[in-house]
């Protein structure tokens, strides 16, 4: 080992090897064909520089050796995360590198082919039980990418494959906990994160919302489910109201329903959901028997949770129109 004050600079290091690789580009032998598969990428230097491998490989999205390349690298996020909770082998995370290579792979399986996709995030699906608050991060991103650049159909095959593992998931059944675990996955799944408060549609939801209703559907009854379901429709799925009514008093009408309101925003967000078309579009709401029963029976669950804008609401709502 070289004395200290001899010692090279990161970044010098970095420059002397990339001339190296550089001018062995020339010669046929001097770079193994499987250089790539190879190397370690699970720390140091590797691990910075798979990203950029990785920038490489993801313009080539139909080659087998990106796949391969892409599959490596979904396994290794896993180890990390994985490594990270093991209080008995801690290492230190490197955050930077672990955030490059999960956009470079974010960005690969929105343009692969669906079985290459799948093949890529398999170790990921597999962990959504393991590490659903690292995974939720995927998802999160893949709707990002998906609301700049849509590949829509291929966006909703790869929510799909996510929505799967969430309801497969051990920590669902224990989703009443005072601090559930998975509700950052929730929260992703159910498309919650990063709107403007002025956004009410998502034009990528257009002949897909059903997807999401059906998930709500096949979760277990909770006040998390419910609380993400509505701020789903408080945020970009309006176009799926007045219907979701008849959804959520059917649940409230089969659990305790002053439960399932307990999370943080969700009477707000229901009186807010409400008063669009109890002010907006009573009409609309009146003109169906069962449509007007469910939501007497949301306003008065309101009102028994103390919600003066639904006491208004619903004098208003049994108030003949002139």
């Amino acid at each position: 080992m070289q004395p200290y004050g001899e010692r090279q600079e990161g970044d010098d290091i970095s420059a002397n090897a990339a001339k190296a690789i550089r001018e062995r580009f020339w010669d046929e032998s001097a770079i193994a064909g499987n250089a790539h598969a190879a190397a370690d990428i699970s720390a140091g230097f590797g691990a910075r520089a798979s990203a950029q491998v990785l920038a490489i490989l993801g313009g080539v999205p139909a080659d087998p050796v990106a796949a391969d390349a892409f599959s490596r690298a979904s396994r290794t996020l896993v180890d990390w995360w994985s490594a990270d909770r093991d209080r008995s082998n801690r290492h230190e995370r490197n955050f930077e590198a672990e955030a490059a290579v999960s956009q470079q792979l974010q960005r690969f399986v929105m343009r692969a082919a669906p079985t290459t996709a799948l093949q890529v995030l398999r170790p990921l699906l597999d962990a959504v039980d393991r590490h659903p608050k690292e995974s939720c991060r995927i998802v999160e991103g893949l709707t990002a990418i998906e609301d700049g650049t849509p590949n829509t159909e291929h966006y909703w095959y790869l929510w799909g494959l996510f929505a799967d593992r969430v309801t497969r998931a051990t920590w669902i059944a224990r989703l009443d906990e005072e601090h559930p675990v998975g509700r950052e996955m929730l929260s992703a799944i159910f498309l919650t994160s990063w709107w403007r408060d002025d956004v009410r549609h998502w034009k990528s939801l257009d002949g897909h919302a059903d997807k999401v209703h059906a998930l709500f559907d096949q979760l277990p009854p909770s006040a998390i489910v419910l609380d993400n379901y509505l701020r789903f429709l408080y945020h970009i799925g309006e176009q799926s109201l007045p219907e979701a009514f008849l959804r959520i008093s059917d649940v409230l009408r089969r659990r305790d329903a002053h439960t399932m309101l307990s999370g943080s925003n969700a009477v707000f967000v229901l009186e807010v959901l409400l008063q669009r078309y109890v002010y907006g579009r009573p009409l609309e709401l009146k003109r169906d028997a069962a449509m007007r029963q469910a939501v007497l029976d949301l306003l008065d669950v309101l009102v028994e949770k103390g919600s003066s804008a639904a006491f208004r609401m619903r004098d208003d709502f049994v108030t003949p129109l002139s």
